[in-house]
């Protein structure tokens, strides 16, 4: 028998620290005032990193506060749940990254492909530098895919905020190992200034590579950016309205709109502090025989070895079909 919920129901849903209603709205509803439910997060602990959650840093929020610190050289005996992960089920294997994630867990997430809104407010402290290497905070990925690799992800290397997408890698290669093609959709600077697409193999920690090089003010919001070179990219357009602001040292709030269908009319919408950045619509994926599952978010700073502490927070997080769940206003994703 089909159960259905009535209006009043809905509306309390909606109102909770912790929500959740079935198709079509997917609602989730997370505030961190304590430390969410696994029935709709995974925090992933490992021996490089620690997890608070509550009040924080007299902005009103409460927030997840992820912190990775360099990985201890020796470690005792560890159990492990997700693969790298610390739970009692299994033997703590290495992988040689640093990460403080939390996951959407497997009850919680939405078919791949759904037309589906996420906001969150985040905060990345000033620790990264110039030099600092790959470094990952937000990420949206495909259970069970044919590759790895994020779908979409927020990317800070060398305190670069940029935003990329994946693809197989339909040009002709230079290498057989550049099977996969990472594509550059919104930046701090102009996209222009980059080839759209840039190849890579499984274990790629490449940066997006400049070719012309300007500064942010030779971008003025009365145009739309897109690259002069589509390098690897194939079948995808992203289309530049503003430059992605700096996230350090302050909150930022974004706003994405996905369909991250599996074929090429996948679409990427993203707003930052009230803002359209910009749209991409095309090809985003992976191709793959078997069936397509869930598409799952996981938040936290995934690192490259580093010798110092980051710390980024994690607050007001809406996900849901209906865009004015996570709008409610109208400021936040603007058209």
């Amino acid at each position: 028998m089909r159960a259905f919920l009535s209006p009043v129901l809905l509306a309390f849903l909606a109102g909770c620290t912790h929500s959740m209603a079935g198709p079509p709205r997917y609602l989730v509803s997370e505030n961190f005032a304590k430390e969410p439910r696994p029935r709709y997060w995974f925090v992933c602990h490992r021996p490089e990193n620690t997890f608070k959650f509550g009040a924080t840093d007299g902005s009103g929020r409460t927030a997840m506060v992820a912190t990775v610190r360099p990985e201890p050289k020796a470690l005792a005996p560890l159990r492990e749940h997700h693969a790298g992960c610390i739970d009692e089920d299994g033997d703590y294997q290495r992988d040689g990254d640093e990460r403080a994630e939390l996951w959407e867990s497997h009850e919680a997430r939405v078919p791949l492909g759904t037309d589906v809104w996420y906001r969150f407010d985040m905060f990345l402290d000033d620790s990264l530098k110039a030099t600092s290497k790959r470094f990952v905070a937000g990420q949206w990925k495909e259970g069970e895919a044919a590759r790895g690799g994020p779908l979409v992800a927020q990317r800070f290397t060398g305190r670069r905020f940029t935003v990329t997408v994946e693809q197989d890698n339909l040009a002709p290669k230079q290498s057989p190992d550049d099977v996969l093609c990472r594509v550059l959709v919104a930046d701090q600077l102009p996209l222009s200034q980059s080839p759209a697409g840039w190849p890579h193999d499984d274990k790629a920690k490449v940066v997006p590579p400049l070719q012309h090089r300007k500064s942010r003010m030779d971008f003025t919001s009365k145009a739309i950016e897109v690259a002069r070179d589509p390098g690897c990219a194939r079948g995808i357009i992203a289309q530049q309205y503003h430059l992605l602001p700096d996230p350090f040292g302050r909150w930022t709030t974004m706003v994405y709109h996905l369909g991250l269908t599996p074929d090429n009319k996948a679409f990427v919408e993203i707003w930052a502090n009230g803002v359209k950045i910009g749209r991409v619509d095309g090809r985003i994926g992976y191709a793959k025989t078997g069936p397509r599952l869930t598409q799952y978010f996981k938040f936290g700073p995934y690192r490259d070895p580093q010798k110092f502490e980051t710390v980024t927070k994690l607050a007001n997080y809406v996900r849901s079909t209906s865009r004015n769940d996570v709008d409610p206003t109208g400021r936040l994703a603007p058209d």
